[in-house]
């Protein structure tokens, strides 16, 4: 980017790109993924992310297969939709960490730029800005990471041991509660051995899958973020602009405004080159495990099985507040790259000479069509978008709730 001669440098850039990556640096080291999208790594950490790879690998795989088992072979229709629900959401979640993994050279490239970014600093408050969103992202990283989780452990824990379901099956034989049924297809879980090695594979696979949802969400939180750090700082020096001195030192500083702000909508471009494909089957994926979470509540509500339907609500509230952060960045993004116009004009643009206010109206021109993050290119993430999901998910209930 075109600078400026200024005396003051951003000595702690690399303290806040750490800052920054923080909340991504550690899900996707539990993943695997992070020595892949980051190049400063050591021996040892390529290792160690090889080894986490594999066996996360596993463990969904031990998820998947007997789920996918269970429901080919079991015939009663209550019992398959209580296993749709968990086997939608391995499937997803599998969809989604394959896609992380195929679009690492983008992620490394944003990362790139990120790091660029903060070093290129040139004004105190320029980093208080980029600090600032820095911030919200972490925010939302912690909200997505607690929701996510004590939904998640309160199915796999509450549920099981406390629900008051039936403990016998037809052989009069106590059945020893798991979080995914289906398993005593493939194992004998009367035996205790096996009991405890299913159930905590079953509990290493859910943190994956806790893991791979995070992950999308703190990736995009942080990128977005950034991107709207970056459009931040340009719409400061747009407002800063007319204090500025005249002449050959004016067409500098519009140089620097025009080039910045390309470069932060390439980078937000760049996000949406990064997800869509992983938001397409989150908002496709997430739609449908809502509807079967809204059927299992008013099934066990007429069960008045109360621990259930607590559980079974806690989730329900989980992922739509997981949809809710991926359509609220989405719209932050597009919000932000539209107000660059309305800030380019709300200044004194009438005290600067002619030819310097038209370059101005590129940078109007351009926020009329700001850039919007999408599932797959066919759904804009935005707050409408949101309600559609919440929407199609209650017809898809009705639907399913017709035929059963």
């Amino acid at each position: 980017m075109a600078k400026l001669n200024n005396s003051w440098s951003n000595v702690n850039s690399e303290r806040d790109i750490i800052n920054a990556l923080v909340w991504c640096r550690w899900i996707l080291r539990i993943l695997g993924v992070w020595p892949l999208v980051y190049t400063d790594t050591s021996t040892i950490e390529k290792i160690l992310a090889t080894l986490s790879f594999t066996l996360c690998w596993s463990a969904l795989s031990f998820l998947l297969i007997p789920m996918v088992i269970f429901t080919l072979s079991e015939h009663r229709v209550e019992d398959k939709l209580k296993i749709l629900g968990p086997l939608n959401y391995v499937l997803t979640s599998m969809l989604k960490y394959f896609f992380l993994v195929m679009r690492r050279e983008n992620i490394r490239r944003s990362i790139r730029v990120l790091s660029t970014d903060w070093r290129a600093v040139q004004q105190e408050d320029h980093r208080k800005i980029m600090i600032k969103n820095a911030a919200k992202s972490h925010v939302l990283s912690k909200f997505c990471i607690m929701f996510m989780y004590s939904g998640g452990l309160s199915f796999h824990t509450v549920l099981p041991f406390l629900s008051p379901a039936m403990t016998l099956n037809e052989q009069n034989v106590t059945v020893r509660p798991i979080p995914y049924p289906g398993y005593d297809v493939i194992f004998d879980l009367q035996f205790m051995p096996t009991y405890v090695f299913v159930f905590c594979g079953q509990w290493f696979g859910s943190i994956v899958l806790f893991n791979v949802t995070t992950a999308v969400c703190c990736l995009a939180s942080m990128f977005v973020a950034h991107a709207c750090g970056q459009i931040e700082t340009v719409m400061a020096r747009v407002e800063s602009f007319v204090k500025g001195t005249q002449g050959d030192r004016m067409k500098q500083r519009m140089a620097v405004i025009v080039k910045h702000h390309v470069q932060s909508l390439r980078f937000s471009v760049s996000i949406d080159s990064i997800f869509r494909e992983i938001y397409l089957v989150e908002v496709v994926g997430t739609t449908f495990t809502i509807c079967v979470l809204e059927y299992d509540c008013l099934t066990e509500w007429r069960n008045n099985d109360s621990i259930a339907i607590l559980t079974y609500l806690f989730l329900l509230i989980s992922f739509t507040f997981n949809v809710f952060i991926l359509c609220y960045i989405g719209e932050q993004l597009t919000n932000q790259c539209s107000k660059v116009g309305y800030t380019s004009y709300g200044i004194e643009w009438y005290h600067l000479s002619g030819k310097v206010a038209l370059d101005l109206t590129l940078i109007i021109s351009i926020s009329h069509f700001p850039v919007k993050i999408t599932a797959g290119k066919i759904i804009n993430l935005s707050f409408s978008s949101f309600g559609n999901v919440l929407k199609t998910s209650i017809a898809y209930l009705n639907l399913l709730r017709t035929f059963v």
